[in-house]
């Protein structure tokens, strides 16, 4: 097998088609990805490398994470087989959303299949070989798989129906929590290759971080995002622990909720999902409703970014919780909060959420 860590195919070019003529380009792309690059898929594979390039990474997370995948992203695929299998796969499936069901759209999608196997089979490999000991390029490249795998697995919206909950609930739940489960083991990997290093290309995004937030309790005449997630901690439903698991997940949403608009507005929301994971699989475990109603909103806010990767998987995935939601019989107990709960929960839009200045001065003024 290839020796990953430290082969390089190419000279660095200074951008990634200048300053290489397109045969030089050619050869070296069909010794980086062998069979997949050869004959008239040699052709698509500039075309979409070129797209990845020009396009696709400057769709991809907030402003410093944009960044990384135009700059450093394409140059990385150069050295690793996997991370150009990987950008060819989510290049092609963004020129598959931009055709539109036409007949190259299903070409796309042939392609995109391709590319992700091919690059998923070698991530496991790379990963596999990876120890503390490694560089920090290796581990960025290992960081970099990862990252694409996240936004690769939100772009599979599927066609999750508004019953799957109802119809399979633990199917459905499984195929909701791949991209949180995804992103947790970004952060397990980072932590386990110590990429936080201020060498790393993502040392700028990680300094973005949001920090997590304590919701003041508040009950303003109009709801909002902080009085909708008060109302879900305060329903009370299941002991202790439980409780003290959805107020964590709330506490990790608010400062979210909040800052749409902000440059690494779109990082966060990513990242949230890798911090709540754990918390998430037990309570959706025992099916807890306000689990469901905190992702709900999560859903929400994913949705409102607009972006081609997530906005439908994210607007599928709250219509199904939403009717899951309504499914359920109320607790006898406290039939009225419940009932309030979801008319409000139901209502939250991400578009109405306030500016994040006006979230700061709120959140100040309450304390």
């Amino acid at each position: 097998m290839r020796q990953m860590q430290s082969q390089r195919l190419t000279a660095s070019p200074t951008t990634l088609m200048n300053d290489l003529s397109l045969g030089m380009i050619q050869l070296d792309l069909t010794e980086l990805l062998g069979t997949a690059a050869k004959g008239s898929l040699l052709t698509n594979v500039v075309h979409t490398l070129q797209h990845f390039r020009n396009t696709t990474s400057r769709t991809l997370g907030g402003c410093a994470m944009r960044a990384v995948m135009h700059e450093h992203v394409p140059h990385s695929a150069w050295q690793q087989p996997f991370i150009m299998h990987m950008i060819l796969a989510l290049s092609n499936a963004h020129l598959r959303r931009l055709a539109n069901r036409t007949e190259s759209s299903a070409n796309h999608a042939l392609l995109e299949a391709v590319h992700w196997q091919r690059g998923l089979q070698n991530y496991r490999t790379a990963v596999s070989l990876a120890d503390p000991t490694a560089s920090q390029e290796y581990g960025d490249a290992l960081v970099t798989g990862s990252l694409l795998s996240l936004y690769y697995s939100t772009t599979l919206d599927g066609e999750m129906a508004p019953d799957a909950f109802i119809v399979d609930y633990e199917a459905a739940v499984e195929t909701m929590l791949a991209p949180l489960a995804l992103s947790h083991g970004l952060r397990a990997l980072r932590m386990t290759l110590g990429t936080f290093t201020p060498s790393s290309i993502f040392a700028s995004v990680w300094a973005l971080a949001a920090p997590k937030g304590s919701m003041p309790i508040r009950e303003p005449k109009t709801p909002d995002s902080l009085f909708i997630l008060e109302m879900i901690c305060n329903l009370n439903i299941g002991d202790d622990m439980v409780q003290e698991m959805v107020r964590s997940i709330a506490d990790r949403l608010a400062p979210i909720m909040f800052s749409s608009g902000t440059a690494n507005y779109r990082d966060d929301i990513l990242r949230f999902g890798g911090k709540a994971w754990p918390h998430l699989c037990q309570l959706l475990a025992g099916r807890s409703p306000q689990a469901m109603m905190l992702l709900f909103c999560w859903f929400k806010v994913l949705g409102g970014t607009r972006q081609w990767w997530a906005s439908t998987r994210a607007k599928l995935q709250a219509e199904a919780i939403k009717v899951y939601l309504c499914s359920l019989p109320p607790p006898i107990e406290d039939l009225s909060a419940w009932s309030f709960c979801l008319v409000t929960v139901f209502a939250f839009e991400s578009t109405d959420l306030m500016s994040t200045a006006d979230a700061s001065n709120r959140l100040t003024d309450s304390r």
